[in-house]
This record gives C-alpha cells, structure tokens and sequence, in this order.
C-alpha cells in the first residue's frame, strides 16, 4: 500500500473524529462549564485579589518545574496579583484559583514543562480544572497527592508523559466529570498502566474518560467497572491492551454517545450482544480488533450513529441490510489496511443508495464483485443534518481498492463532484482510461493502479483535474504513456505522483526537473537521458535508463531509487559535495548501475541513513572509515562488487544494521567480534535525551564468497534475533561455535504474518522491506515480503573441523541448513529429525561416519538432501521421504545401502556387493573426485594445445596432417563402395 494512501486515509478520519467530538462534546460541557465558572474571569479582578498562600504555592510549584521556554515568565514573587498570570483562573469575589491551565500548545513551538510537580498545589484547595497535558514529565508517575484536590472537576495528563502504574488513590476526586489520562504515543518500557481499575467507580460524577495508550491488560473486570457509571458519554480506550470483552446482563451506560475500543485485540464477536443497549451511541470505533465472524447485530439498534470505523479485522460474509438504514451515518470504514483484512463478499447492496449524509467511505482489500448505481445518490448536494440552513457536500471519500470489481469503469463516479478522494485501485477494472473522470474537480487524491485498463492517456482527460495533489494510475499493462504528459505542467497542485509501469519512454522535459514533489515514481518505464537536479522528497526512479553522471542530491531528498539505469562513474559528484543545510537523505538505492571508482570518504554528510544498496555496482577499494558514522544504518546492502581489504573498526559504531550483505567480494581478514553486539536493546533517539526506541539488532548476515580467515567468533552467539547466517565460500577455521543453539529467532517457526519491516519507530517508512539474497541449492534466492519466512545456516566451503554440535537441532525453526564441503567428522547429530522445518540440508564433502539417524526420515518438508562423498554406512532409514531422493544425494559413502541405492543390504546392515578398498591416502573419497573435477578443465586445454599449437606454426605439419586426413578419407570411402 503507497504510503500517500495510509496518510490521506488517516488525516480524513482525523478530521472526521474531530467533527463528530466537535458537535457532541461540547453540549455535553456546555452548561458544566457555565455552571463552573459564571462567577470567574480571566486576568485582572476587581474585586478580590489573589490568595497568599495560593500565590506561594504556584510559586514553589514553580521552582520545582523545568520551563525551558520560560512560559512561566509571568509568575514572579514581586507580582503580587497570580490572577494575571499565564494560565491561572481565579474567583472574581472570593479570589481563590479555580484553573490552572499549563496545556502545551504544540502549533506554537513552546518547549514542554517538565521536572518535579511540587505537593505545595495542595494549598489550591478550590482548584477545580487543572491541565498538564502534552508537557513531558517522563521521569515521573502521577503524584499520589492529586486525590487531595478534592473540588477538581477536570483533570487533563494526556500526552504529558507520565509512566509507572497509576495511583488508585485518583478514585477519591468524587466530583470529577473530565479525567483524560491517555497517551498519543506507545511507549514499550515507560507506557502507563493499571493493577485494576475498580478505583473508577469512585467517581461517580463521570462523563468523559480517555485512556488511550494505558496498559490495561491487568484489568480483567474493566467492563465490569465501567458499567457501574450512569454518567458516561465519552469512553476512549484505544490500544489498551484489553482482556477479552465478558457479556453483559446489562447495561448501565446506555447514554453513552462516544465509544472507542480500537487497536485492543478483541478477537471475537460473539461478546458484543451488549451494544443493542447502546442506542445513543453517535461514535464507535472497533478497527483493528482481529475479530472475527459477523458484525454484531446489536449495532443495528444504533440509530443514531454518525461515525462507524470496524476495519482491519476479520469480518466475512455478506453485507448487513440493516447497516443502510443508518441515514444518520457520515462516516464508514469497512476497509482494511496491512496485514489484516475484512472479507465481505458480493455485491453492495443497492440500499447503500439510503445513506445520504454520507461523506466518507472506505469499503477497501474486501472481496466486493460489484457496485450498484444507487452508489450515485450519494453524490448530491443535501442540507446538513445539524443545520437547515447550511448546505453540506456530498459523499467526499470513497475507497474501493482491492477488491474484485471487474468491467467498465463506473461512469456514475463522475457524477460526484465532491469527490476529493478516489481509490480504485487493485481491481480488475477494464476498457479505455474513463472519460469521466475529467468532471471531478474537486479531486485531490486518484488511485487507478493495478487494473486492466486500456488506452492511451492524453490531456483531456487530466486537464481539468486542477486541484489534484496524488495521482497513481500505475500498472495497468495496456494503458500506456508514449511520452511524459504534458497535462502535467498545468497541475499546480499535484505533490504525489506514482506512474510505474506505464509504458513511458523518451526524454523528461526540463521544467519537470524544477517542480518540488512530496513523492514521484517513475519507476520501471523507458525513460532517457539525464536528471539536472533532486528537488523531490521521494523520488523513485529505478529500472529507467538514465544515463550520464549521479546528480548531487538536495539536502531535502529524505529516499533515492535509481537502482537498475546506466549511470556511469564515480559516487562523489552525488555524495561528497556537502550541502549548506542538514542532509535529510534515509533511504539511498544506486544498485545496478555502471558505477566505478571506490567507496569515497564521504559518508558523515550522510548521518541520517537509514537503508543503503550499492550492491552491483562495480566498486572497488575498501570500506571507508566515515561509513562508522552511519548509527542508524538498517540495511546495508554492498553485494557483487570488487571491495577489499578488512572491514573497519569504525563499523562497529553501525549500531542499528539490520542486514548486512557483503557477499561475493574480496574482503579478508577475520569476522570481526563486535559484530556479536548487534543485538537487540533500546537506544536513545537522540544523544541525552531518555526517549528511547527499540532497534532489533541484527537479522541477516551474508558475508559468503569472500576471503574472511580464523575462526567464527563466538560472540555472534548473542545475536539472537539472528535468522540467516551465511558465512559459506571462505577459508574459515576451527569448530562450529555450540552456542549456535541460542539462535532463538532459529528456535521458532518462522514468522508468517510480520516480514521485516524497516527502520525503528523513529525513522520508520510505511510499505518498506528489505531484501536478502540467500544461497540454497546452488542457486541465489531473492527475498523480500516473505524474508520473515526465511531462517538459515550455511557454513559451505570452508575449512571447519570437529564434529556437527548437537546444540543446532534446537534450532526448529531452520529451514535451510548447509555444512557442506569442510572437514566435519563424527556423527551426524541424533537428533536432527526434530528440525521438522527443514526444506534443504547438504551435509555432502565431509568426513561424517556411522548411520543416518531414523528421524531423518520424519522430516516431512525435506525437499533437498545431500550426504554425499562421506564416509556413512548402515541401511538408509526406511520410509517415503529419504526414498523418494535421488541416489546422488547419498553416493561416495561405500559402506551405506538400501533404497535409493541400487546395492541392497546384506547381513548386519552391510551392502551385498563388494565395499570399495580405502586406497590408503589420508583424504580419499571426495578428496579424490575434487582432484578429478579440477583436473578435467587442465586435462582439456593441455590435450588440445598439444594437438593444435604445431599445427599453428609448422607448415609442415599441417600439410602432412590434412594429407593424412585426406588420405583416411579415401579409404573410409573405398571400405563402403
């Protein structure tokens, strides 16, 4: 999914929660904030000044509080009057401070509060509504001394960083009515969370909750708890780890208009019989639940419901008929974004027509064969349901991406001419790119990719798109593009462009390469010529045919794709100009190209990489010491070039890389240790600052076909996020490390549903996974989406000695396992028929002695096996798997018998026929056929230079040699005749 999609969808439903808040909260708070502070004003009071104690207490609260943009500048001792201070309400009679409002606004750029909260606040014993949220107090818990705040009607810590458990003694401020306590981010060590929750129904005066990002998973009765308050009407519990939901009897918060339970895992539908009570509800939000079956049926007693959001979960079936009798709906999303996905099926029914308030929909990665027309009544000016005298547009947003819809291209949709957004992505949408589509004029986002469209796109159909900012009409493999569109130059708008695949081809005129986009790819088409200049965010331009030197690239590019043209030269004209600002540049790919010269000494400009792929790319030289300065470093991919020497000290300040791949290089020297403490932990952001993300340390090791030496350090045995290791085609020594049991990424099956995803939380991008090449049966595989799936060792052609540990078969999760080509002896390990995920395994070109253990033969997923030139004997076990392998997997091994070699077994598990004599060398039987397998290719040129060379310069010869030829001919002829 292109992230432009994940944004757009997110910043509509913002907007769409916002407006539905913005309608029904403040009613809610309308008289409490009248009742509260009709006697109050703000400043100056005329008649009552400011309380000494009350002014001391601020004071000392002060002093303990960290302003680093002084927004308490106000409050000082020689001004007498703390009712003018910032952020300070009082009494306008009595004096006393009521509101004490230090709320961050983070439109304006002002620094957080942060340190101690001092328990002098104690003295502000009328203090009725207190904000500290989005400040950052991460040091601290929720000071206890709060629930003796005893007149406090609202309380907002939201966003303001506290952490630890938070105090049961909040359950004492009896008189709240507004208690917000959640959290805009998830912190994994510092979140906030609860022993129980029974502490609630101490406040019995409550109407708003939010609890957004708190850790509830201890709270096993929350629901319980929660339906012992008649007050509620607004209930925010997104992404709090909730235990499954119990059933309720019945339901006291009936007059509940707000409810958010997204992002908990709730699993199932079958506990929701409970919302059929809920007729008041105006809110509800269950996306990414994972629940599964119908949706509840209770919901159809919601009549009221304005914004509906049940995607990402596992809904099948059918839609409800019910569901389009809610008219008062202006906000549904069925959709489905990631891994998870709803399944309804069929058509939309044609009562979708009823829900004429509308504005957004997403009905997105559904099975859906059809849209009905009566889709179009939605696509009509209306009257606002809160206002008679306000016209509202129609339907503004529709998402229909990936499902099954198939023929022409809706022509109703032209008739929207609200439409903003429009997504028909991934279908099977076919015939001539739709004319239609030039009446949206309101349309800010289009996203046509991935169907069977037909045609060639010319202006007309673009030209009056004037408010367009995102256009993707990528991969349609019969609409084609003969050259740039020149409809382009007028969009003044247009930030997003995706246009892969689409058959375009000559020369990018000039005035493109001036324009600034958010996103532009261009990728897989035909293009020529020459880039000028980087003035784009993201620019993707892989697999083109661009030629000419490497742009130098703006301080702004934040991901470069030019992997697969035919740029030519050196990296320095890109790289080693430094920029007057800071380079923003994270993701780079120049992958593919004709590159030559070395890795240059450039790399400190580039502080903020986070993924990097040179691989094929011609370089030579070694790897330059400024490359350690790349911290954030995930992927580095340096695969297939002529690099050398060590790699340098300086790397090991690469603390983050993730995927490594020096493969098929000229490096030497040992495996350095500090690649063993590329281990998972939690880093600071940024240096000194306590914010901390989690990196997993490093994943995939491809160091094969180099000339690393020594042994293998045992330091990598801490990697235990490991799940490839590829050392194989070196001049390693020594042992196999037993500590390669505590692989525990390698212990569990492989992970089906979670591939890698890159970077961290701080410099994450949506969509985008790595790759890593992996050698298996010979052959180079290319992993991407499913490199989660992949778990592997391979040890290949090298020199190690001792035995095969038995430490390895805890490794059940490994799916490909290559020993082959050492000097290995002893047994092969008991227990090897417990790595039942096994798929390839060559052991062949060793020394192992005695029998194939019997569980070889259960291991069920064994697709590849290869025991030959060993010195193994006994009866190969029996059963269909190792018999259904060819007899070349287990040849070399003259004391081995049974199916599938032709000798059968005689008498104590000896083969029948004569054993092959030992010829006595210290390394027979493979030893021997490598010395035949590298004397063939001499043997060849010898003999033929020997025949060949004196025929080349002894004229002599040469007419001797065809007189003979001649003269054999003759005869052979007069033989027949």
């Amino acid at each position: 999914m292109k992230p432009a999609f994940k944004v757009c969808a997110l910043r509509s439903t913002s907007l769409m929660e916002l407006y539905v808040r913005g309608m029904v909260v403040p009613l809610l708070y309308f008289l409490f904030i009248i009742a509260s502070y009709s006697d109050c004003c703000i400043g100056h009071s005329p008649k009552a000044l400011c309380r000494e104690e009350e002014r001391e207490s601020l004071l000392s609260f002060k002093k303990g509080v960290h302003d680093p943009s002084n927004r308490l500048s106000s409050w000082v001792s020689d001004h007498e009057e703390c009712c003018t201070w910032e952020g300070v309400l009082c009494h306008n009679t009595t004096g006393h401070v009521l509101k004490l409002n230090l709320r961050r606004d983070i439109h304006q750029g002002a620094s957080p509060l942060g340190g101690k909260i001092s328990s002098s606040l104690l003295d502000l014993k009328h203090l009725q509504y207190f904000d500290l949220s989005y400040n950052d107090f991460r040091t601290i818990n929720i000071p206890k001394f709060f629930d003796s705040l005893s007149n406090l009607r609202y309380l907002n810590l939201s966003s303001a960083r506290f952490c630890g458990v938070i105090p049961h003694q909040l359950g004492n401020l009896s008189k709240l009515h507004y208690l917000d306590i959640g959290n805009s981010y998830n912190h994994p060590i510092k979140s906030l969370n609860v022993e129980d929750l029974e502490w609630i129904s101490g406040l019995p005066f409550l109407e708003y909750l939010d609890m957004t990002n708190v850790n509830l998973s201890r709270a096993s009765n929350w629901l319980q708890v929660m339906n012992k308050l008649h007050s509620f009407s607004v209930l925010l519990l997104s992404s709090c780890v909730l235990p499954a939901i119990d059933p309720l009897p019945h339901v006291n918060f009936s007059s509940l208009l707000i409810l958010d339970l997204s992002r908990n895992d709730l699993i199932t539908s079958s506990s929701f019989d409970w919302f059929a009570d809920l007729s008041s509800l105006a809110t509800l939000d269950l996306a990414s639940n994972q629940i599964h079956g119908q949706i509840p049926s209770g919901l159809s007693n919601m009549t009221s419901l304005i914004f509906l959001d049940l995607s990402n979960n596992y809904f099948v079936g059918s839609f409800p008929h019910w569901l389009f009798r809610i008219t008062t709906l202006e906000h549904l999303d069925l959709g489905s974004r990631g891994f998870v996905h709803n399944m309804f099926e069929g058509k939309l029914p044609n009562d979708v027509g009823n829900l004429t308030s509308v504005t957004y929909i997403d009905l997105s990665y559904n099975t859906l064969e059809e849209v009905p027309r009566s889709l179009g009544n939605l696509c009509s000016f209306q009257l606002n349901n809160f206002s008679y005298y306000r016209p509202r547009k129609s339907l503004q947003f529709l998402s229909l991406r990936g499902n099954q819809l198939s023929g022409s291209f809706p022509d109703f949709l032209g008739e929207c001419r609200s439409l903003e957004y429009l997504d028909l992505g991934t279908n099977r949408l076919s015939g001539h790119f739709p004319n239609e589509l030039g009446g949206l004029k309101s349309l800010s986002s289009l996203s046509i990719d991935t169907n069977l469209l037909s045609g060639i796109v010319s202006e007309k159909h673009q030209a009056n798109l004037t408010s367009l900012e995102e256009l993707d009409a990528s991969s349609n493999l019969q609409l084609t593009l003969p050259q740039f569109p020149a409809w382009h130059q007028t969009q003044k708008h247009l930030d997003f462009l995706y246009m892969p695949n689409a058959g375009i081809s000559g020369v990018i005129p000039a005035w493109f390469w001036t324009r600034s986009y958010a996103t532009i790819d261009l990728s897989n088409n035909q293009i020529i010529g020459s880039i000028p200049r980087l003035h784009s965010s993201n620019m993707l331009l892989g697999s083109n045919k661009f030629t000419y030197p490497l742009p130098q690239i703006h301080s702004g590019v934040i991901r470069l794709d030019f992997s697969n043209n035919l740029f030519r030269g050196s990296l320095s004209p890109m790289l080693c100009q430094r920029n007057k600002k800071e380079n923003l540049l994270e993701y780079l790919d120049v992958s593919g190209n004709l590159l030559s010269g070395e890795l240059l000494n450039c790399w400190m400009y580039w502080r903020g990489l986070t993924r990097l792929k040179l691989d094929n790319s011609n370089l030579m030289g070694c790897i330059p010491s400024s490359m350690g300065s790349l911290f954030w470093l995930g992927p580095l991919h340096l695969r297939n070039n002529h690099l050398s020497g060590d790699i340098p000290l300086s790397m090991k300040n690469c603390s983050n890389l993730e995927v490594p791949d020096l493969s098929e290089n000229e490096f030497s020297g040992s495996i350095p240790a500090w690649v063993g403490k590329l281990f998972g932990k939690f880093i600071e952001i940024f240096p000194g600052d306590d914010d901390k993300t989690y990196t997993p340390g490093l994943m995939v090791l491809v160091l094969h076909s180099n000339k690393f030496n020594g042994s293998i350090p045992l330091e990598l045995c801490h990697l235990h996020s490991l799940q490839i290791l590829d050392l194989g085609n070196n001049n390693l020594s020594g042992t196999i490390p037993r500590c390669f049991g505590n692989f525990s990424s390698m212990t569990k099956p492989s992970n089906s549903t979670s591939p890698f995803l890159f970077h961290n939380d701080h410099y994450f991008v949506w969509g985008l996974t790595d790759t890593a090449t992996v050698v298996m049966k010979r052959l180079e595989y290319e992993y991407g989406n499913n490199l989660g799936l992949v778990a592997g060792i391979d040890l290949s052609s090298n020199k190690l000695s001792g035995g095969i540990p038995e430490e390895l078969t805890c490794l059940l999760g490994l799916i490909s396992l290559n020993l082959s080509n050492n000097h290995l002896q002893g047994k092969i390990p008991a227990k090897i028929g417990d790595m039942k995920s096994l798929e390839y395994l060559d052991l062949s070109m060793n020394r192992l002695s005695g029998v194939i253990p019997q569980g070889m033969a259960t291991i069920s997923f064994l697709g590849h096996l290869n025991l030959s030139y060993n010195n193994l004997s006994g009866k190969i076990p029996s059963g269909t798997q190792l018999q259904g392998f060819s007899p070349v997997s287990f040849i070399g091994n003259p004391e081995l018998c049974g199916a599938p070699l032709t000798d059968g077994c005689g008498k104590h598990g000896k083969p029948k026929g004569p054993i092959p004599e030992n010829d006595g060398e210290k390394d027979s039987g493979w030893i021997d056929m490598r010395w035949l397998y590298l004397g063939m290719p001499w043997g060849f040129v010898v003999g033929f230079w020997a025949i060949l060379a004196p025929l080349a310069f002894k004229r002599a010869w040469r007419y001797a040699y065809f007189q003979f030829l001649d003269e054999m001919k003759y005869r052979l002829l007069g033989w027949f005749l």
